[in-house]
């Protein structure tokens, strides 16, 4: 049967018009993940000390540990301890081991630190610790578990896996190593090794 050019104007301006949503949602920018953009952040590697950046997380993680009921505690060298690093990527280090501390933790725990200088590097232990009796470390567990490659884990996981994942690939760029190992606070938990810098060092080729 022929179309009249009037039907086949009609149907022409209903694909259109179909066509229309489509294209709108194509353009309609995408939220960004602050934390994404700050990954992707030019670099700018300088010596800063370790003390500071860890001092800092009470600042740039007090909001995550405070809705996990998390406490904070730090042992930290008297004396300085340089490393030669972006502040940003450290800091987005610190924020993917706090977030995947809040969620291995129960309410009322406390992440502890100890830093210290050994063999040439800067080194930082993170062990989770419960208030209640007869809970067991589970920040290196977790962190072995979503590590682990070929190890499944539950849909929901896949951000924290992510985060385990970005985590250690910053250390990996900054020259250092972040991984699950028995602990000088005792027990399992994570351990954080870069190279020492002196004051006024530059980048190693």
């Amino acid at each position: 049967m022929e179309l009249s050019p009037a039907v086949i104007l009609g149907l022409g301006l209903n694909l259109s018009l179909a066509c229309v949503p489509r294209a709108l949602a194509a353009r309609r920018p995408h939220p960004v993940d602050p934390s994404a953009s700050e990954a992707l952040a030019p670099v700018e590697r300088r010596w800063l000390d370790l003390r500071t950046a860890l001092e800092e997380m009470s600042r740039s993680c007090g909001a995550m540990l405070h809705a996990a009921g998390i406490a904070l505690e730090h042992r930290l060298p008297d004396i300085a301890l340089g490393v030669w690093a972006d502040p940003g990527e450290l800091r987005q280090a610190f924020m993917q081991i706090v977030r995947l501390a809040c969620e291995a933790m129960p309410r009322g725990g406390m992440l502890k630190t100890l830093a210290r200088r050994e063999n040439g590097q800067a080194v930082v232990s993170f062990m989770d610790s419960s208030l209640a009796s007869g809970q067991q470390p589970r920040l290196a567990a977790l962190f072995d578990r979503l590590f682990a490659a070929r190890q499944p884990i539950a849909p929901e996981e896949g951000e924290l896996r992510a985060s385990v994942l970005l985590a250690r690939r910053i250390v990996d760029r900054l020259g250092g190593r972040l991984y699950a190992a028995p602990s000088a606070l005792g027990g399992m938990g994570l351990t954080l090794r870069m190279p020492v810098a002196a004051a006024g060092q530059g980048a190693q080729p």
